[in-house]
């Protein structure tokens, strides 16, 4: 798998490769898939392994620039290619805040919702991430009145924490609260969003798999 001119998104169905494939449909810039399926196990196999040794989907590459974490890609595609619009720019007050959220999905949602299902929640005191309940009210406080995280304005921040939002309500994996399931459901009427769900979870396949 030698990285090729332009933009590459290594993508499964049933994963969060979803997030990376939203925000470049949102960014509207040419790209290209390559699948790696991880339920036939691609995901490990030596020449995906040399461009993500984490056997993790999604990877892209840019011509030679390779980024896994779908954090990282996030930043990294918004600032090369939405600059100034999905991206706050650097001198922007909001951009403080659109970095806050970026991480928080993945270091602080994601953890908390993977391990509350299965009765594991430690007091937020013994975790760097905090706890299940906390994390649902800095949710609700963040959101209530809100179209998106920052405000009135849609950017790449709302694509990685409302991934995972919208994955985790499709599993029942949070409670239904107004104020989040009025968010997902407005992320989910964006045309990019559709297309990238058509891409990741087409109907034929979803039997309830979630993924690396």
């Amino acid at each position: 798998m030698t990285p090729r001119r332009g933009i590459t998104l290594y993508h499964s169905p049933a994963s969060r490769a979803f997030t990376a494939y939203w925000l470049l449909e949102e960014l509207g810039v040419p790209f290209r898939v390559e699948t790696v399926d991880i339920r036939k196990g691609d995901q490990k196999k030596p020449e995906y392994l040399k461009l993500n040794p984490s056997g993790k989907v999604p990877t892209i590459t840019d011509g030679k620039v390779v980024v896994s974490e779908n954090p990282a890609i996030c930043i990294y595609l918004a600032d090369r290619y939405g600059y100034g619009g999905l991206a706050p720019r650097i001198e922007d007050v909001d951009r403080g805040a659109y970095l806050k959220w970026m991480v928080y999905s993945t270091a602080v949602l994601d953890p908390l919702i993977s391990l509350h299902p299965k009765h594991i929640d430690l007091p937020g005191t013994e975790t760097g991430f905090g706890g299940f309940d906390d994390m649902l009210g800095v949710m609700e406080g963040a959101l209530k009145g809100r179209n998106y995280l920052l405000g009135d304005k849609f950017t790449a921040a709302d694509v990685m924490l409302g991934s995972t939002l919208s994955a985790a309500l499709h599993r029942k994996d949070l409670p239904e609260l107004p104020a989040i399931m009025d968010y997902d459901a407005r992320l989910a009427r964006r045309p990019a969003y559709q297309r990238a769900a058509d891409a990741t979870w087409p109907a034929w396949l979803f039997a309830g798999t979630a993924a690396t």
